[in-house]
């Protein structure tokens, strides 16, 4: 006889997204369980780059401080550069075709200090393999005795007003929970194909061969590359580059483990042939005599992949579930826990009574339209990579022609000089997967739980570098610091701890204070009132407020759990808030909630 367990809301998937998931709903106060078939987290460094969105989402949740002992610090990931080889001594070894700053740099740029200026932290670099025991610590010592490893979800059935779902432990236990509520989290492996949902797109481009491995190269490597991309002009075809990327735990030169990336055409049979990869690192790498200790080797197919629908009843996809694409850019992790945090905090007020089940809707419309956006992204990037092939001398079928074009790089001659600098400009194309500091900062929604203000759209720099920050609603709310009772905290930390919005307005917004003071009363959620300006609670620090907030005096925003903007008054009110009120009941669904 199988045990029955009740439960509001269970997570199928203990990767980064399930984990985080489950950390945000004991944030909100939700009991939930995770079962996960794997008996241990991710054994892959895979999905290594923590972008700033992220940051910030784990540092609103106190989340953050081993992650920040133990990342990449910034100086060690500022630069990605494409290299002949690190070692050799021919007359085209250990050559720098070109480089390029990443993700901030650190060189005082205008590029770095938009970094530094846009969100509270830095990005981030750390290996899954390393970042996944982060997260599990922490979802076990929030959720103990509910967080199941080596357990398998067999089979559910969505029977209207709960969802029943079998597992099995590795035992062969058999449980059956009742959830109000399934989230999978679980890659695309068996949700949604039962649910009966597409995953739209197309599907084996490139097969990629990674090789996670041991390794000292404190001789060779330049401390401030994030990634290095080897191109062996001897060989002269595309698939006989790679690229590699280090993977701590210590970093800088230090590093002591590595991955190495190989692209395969999909015809290729080589590709199998693990035996050949080691010899093909060190004749990369121009290091014949290089010990290499083998942690795993992995293959994976490029694809560019969006589920038809992120929702089907009670039933929710979230992360890779819901849209997979090229790993340029690392968009994969980033965009797995923007969604976890996007249908937390809706199913902690559904859950809790607060808001009516309507605004579980805006889940799908708000998190597929940014999973189609970063699935385009990543292909587009992956996809700009041939133009850089192409541009070295890495055309397909021509190696004598490729070879001679390679030699051409490194001539001492005015031929030379002005196709190097060529190759340069068209490699610094790549800086929309590198630098694409409006990609992770600026997405929006256009529909969902928001109201539109009616204003014109905001800028949108196309090629996904610049960032413009903005409090139109269904944008990020920017980041600036303030200061209260002499400390400085980020206009992200107005909204931090269990589910709560805040209104943000100025001296002579009293009116929207009273507001909110009264939805809290009424609806049982916390509504903070901030006023900010030279005699308010809360003081402009930088003096960038006033700039960025886009109102007139007396104007207000406000903020989602989320951090997102879900409305805007840019003039006062005329009717002592009721604006506001009316506003926040209608985001809520709750005349329909009271009908429920």
């Amino acid at each position: 006889m199988s045990d029955e367990i009740e439960v509001p809301v269970l997570i199928v998937g203990g990767g980064g997204c399930g984990l985080t998931l489950s950390c945000f709903l004991s944030d909100y106060g939700i009991d939930h369980v995770l079962v996960e078939k794997h008996l241990s987290t991710s054994i892959l460094p895979k999905a290594h780059y923590l972008n700033q969105r992220t940051m910030e989402i784990l540092r609103a949740h106190n989340m953050v401080d081993e992650i920040l002992h133990k990342t990449c610090p910034p100086r060690y990931m500022s630069q990605v550069a494409w290299q002949t080889s690190l070692g050799g001594d021919g007359p085209t070894d250990r050559k720098i075709i070109h480089k390029m700053e990443c993700f901030g740099g650190h060189r005082g740029t205008e590029f770095a200090e938009s970094y530094k200026r846009d969100a509270p932290l830095r990005s981030g670099n750390l290996p899954l393999l390393r970042l996944e025991p982060i997260f599990r610590s922490l979802a076990e010592r929030r959720n103990p005795g509910k967080i199941f490893f080596g357990t398998n979800m067999v089979d559910f059935i969505d029977e209207g007003t709960s969802v029943k779902v079998k597992t099995t432990d590795t035992e062969g236990k058999e449980i059956i929970y009742r959830c109000r509520y399934l989230i999978g989290a679980d890659g695309g492996r068996t949700i949604g194909s039962k649910l009966g949902v597409e995953m739209e797109g197309p599907r084996n481009i490139t097969d990629m061969v990674s090789v996670h491995f041991g390794a000292d190269l404190s001789e060779y490597w330049d401390e401030r590359y994030f990634a290095c991309h080897f191109i062996n002009g001897e060989c002269g075809t595309v698939f006989e580059s790679g690229a590699i990327v280090p993977m701590g735990p210590s970093w800088g030169k230090e590093s002591e483990e590595w991955v190495f990336h190989f692209g395969f055409a999909m015809d290729d049979d080589k590709r199998h042939d693990e035996s050949a990869l080691l010899p093909r690192i060190r004749q990369l790498l121009k290091i014949p005599d290089l010990a290499i200790k083998v942690h795993k080797i992995s293959h994976w197919n490029i694809e560019r992949v969006l589920a038809d629908k992120y929702r089907v009843g009670r039933v929710f996809l979230a992360g890779d579930a819901g849209n997979r694409r090229p790993p340029t850019t690392g968009l994969g992790l980033n965009t797995a826990i923007e969604d976890s945090l996007n249908i937390a905090w809706k199913l902690s007020l559904v859950l809790g009574g607060q808001a009516g089940p309507g605004i579980l809707d805006s889940y799908e419309s708000e998190r597929r339209l940014v999973g189609r956006v970063n699935c385009d992204w990543g292909l587009f990037t992956f996809s700009n990579s041939s133009v850089i092939n192409t541009a070295v001398g890495l055309m397909p079928g021509q190696p004598d022609v490729n070879r001679l074009r390679f030699q051409m790089l490194f001539e001492d001659s005015d031929r030379g000089l002005s196709f190097k600098a060529q190759v340069g400009r068209i490699i610094d194309t790549q800086a929309i997967e590198f630098q694409a500091h409006g990609i992770e900062l600026g997405f929006r929604y256009t529909s969902g739980f928001l109201i539109h203000d009616g204003s014109v759209p905001s800028n949108r720099d196309p090629l996904g570098l610049k960032y413009y920050p903005t409090t139109q609603p269904g944008h990020r709310l920017p980041h600036t610091w303030l200061e209260k009772d002499k400390e400085l905290i980020s206009t992200h930390d107005l909204v931090r701890g269990p589910v709560a919005f805040a209104v943000i307005t100025d001296g002579e917004g009293h009116a929207w204070i009273g507001a909110a003071k009264r939805l809290a009363e009424s609806l049982g959620i916390r509504v903070s009132g901030v006023q900010i300006g030279d005699k308010c609670p809360y003081r402009d620090y930088e003096e960038r407020w006033q700039l960025l907030s886009g109102l007139q005096p007396g104007g207000a925003i406000l903020v989602r759990p989320d951090n997102m903007i879900a409305w805007r008054s840019t003039w006062g009110s005329m009717k002592n808030g009721e604006e506001l009120e009316l506003a926040m009941r209608g985001l809520l669904w709750l005349e329909e909630h009271q009908k429920t």
